[in-house]
């Protein structure tokens, strides 16, 4: 769990007597842990978002300085805390607009200050902000499986800051290569600090919850929600790029009451489209007709019914070795051109027309009505998601 960096410099400023040299404008970054390094070589151990502090304990020449703060930047780091008055008694210039460039928080607390009491406190408020993220997600998976109890998630959700009557949308976020739950603890770690970060960019209310072998997204007031999703997918492929990764997006519904709703239509994108694309990134919108079938609560029920719909011709290949069925999937997808199946298939017209009158025959239907088609093409596409 990750916190923002100015929340906690304000409310810890004073006490520790903290200046900020420089990098007011990274102050929004997250920050999951804290180190004191002294020695340049232990960069290493750096993970990413964590705040940096040093005494100066291991300066051994003038340019020390300038190399370890650069490291520190370099590492990815939140923010560096510099122990002043007696290892390093002022900062250069020139490295304060460094990070000024970097736009790199650049702090320095006074040699009397306790550098164990600043780790305690900020480690306590990553702990705390665990506690209190694990409450947020019992309160979000109470909206969305027992809508009709709002006792169980309305207070808890107004308290962090959840506008109950605004829009809300659910991203799910799986493995297709990989299954999360089943990665290293330190994997599962950068991933969930990864989502943080895109989320604190983009400012989105949110709660993060796991489920089965998916991490669950739900944002409040999603107003560029595909903006973010785009910019999700881009960061995890760039983060892990041995990591396959598969995004599914509901639509925006328009209340908390709707989060149900929301969480059926990124189910449904989970289960029953992402595995028919190669799509790393799949929106609910974007596949109108879904939203038809999902109406339909037994799945079981359009299945029969599509198997119906087709199950002449289904039988006629069958018994006689034949693939009418693929040809009339192509005959509705082309609209009807002969000429443009024919080219597909390098078969000849005159081929194509015997064997679609030949289709017509089997299935009774008249190909040229739009109603029969619809029908065929719904079949299709039921048999196809399901």
């Amino acid at each position: 769990m990750a916190i923002k960096l100015r929340t906690v410099y304000y409310a810890t400023k004073e006490k520790y007597e903290m200046k900020l040299l420089t990098g007011n404008s990274g102050l929004d970054r997250l920050f999951s842990w804290v180190h004191i390094l002294e020695n340049i070589n232990t960069m290493d151990y750096l993970h990413g978002n964590e705040i940096v502090i040093t005494t100066g304990i291991g300066r051994n020449s003038d340019e020390w300085l300038e190399k370890y703060v650069k490291r520190v930047v370099n590492s990815s780091a939140t923010a560096l805390i510099i122990n002043t008055g007696e290892f390093i008694n002022y900062i250069p210039a020139d490295l304060i607009k460094y990070c000024q460039a970097k736009n790199f928080p650049l702090f320095t607390v006074p040699w009397k200050i306790h550098l164990i009491d600043i780790i305690r406190d900020y480690c306590n408020r990553i702990f705390l902000s665990e506690q209190f993220a694990f409450s947020l997600t019992e309160s979000i998976k109470n909206a969305i499986f027992h809508p009709e109890k709002p006792e169980q998630f309305v207070a808890q959700l107004e308290r962090n800051s959840f506008d109950l009557n605004s829009n809300y949308a659910i991203i799910a976020i799986q493995g297709k290569n990989f299954v999360i739950q089943k990665s290293s603890a330190q994997f599962h770690e950068q991933l969930q600090l990864s989502i943080e970060i895109q989320l604190n960019a983009y400012g989105l209310v949110n709660g993060i919850f796991e489920i089965e072998d998916a991490i669950m997204i739900v944002v409040n007031d999603p107003f560029q929600l595909k903006d973010f999703a785009k910019s999700l997918d881009k960061a995890l492929s760039n983060k892990f790029p041995s990591k396959l990764f598969e995004i599914s997006v509901s639509e925006e519904v328009l209340s908390i009451k709707k989060l149900q709703q929301a969480y059926k239509q990124v189910k449904y994108v989970m289960d029953r489209i992402q595995k028919h694309t190669d799509d790393s990134l799949c929106f609910f919108e974007d596949n109108g007709i879904n939203e038809l079938i999902l109406a339909v609560n037994d799945f079981e029920i359009l299945q029969k019914s599509a198997q119906r719909i087709l199950e002449p011709i289904l039988l006629y290949d069958r018994d006689n070795g034949t693939n009418y069925t693929s040809l009339l999937k192509l005959y509705l997808q082309e609209n009807g051109s002969i000429k443009a199946i024919s080219e597909k298939t390098f078969t000849h017209r005159n081929t194509i027309n015997y064997r679609i009158k030949k289709i017509k025959e089997i299935l009774s239907l008249n190909l040229e009505v739009n109603s029969d088609r619809f029908k065929l093409m719904f079949a299709f596409y039921v048999l196809d998601s399901l």
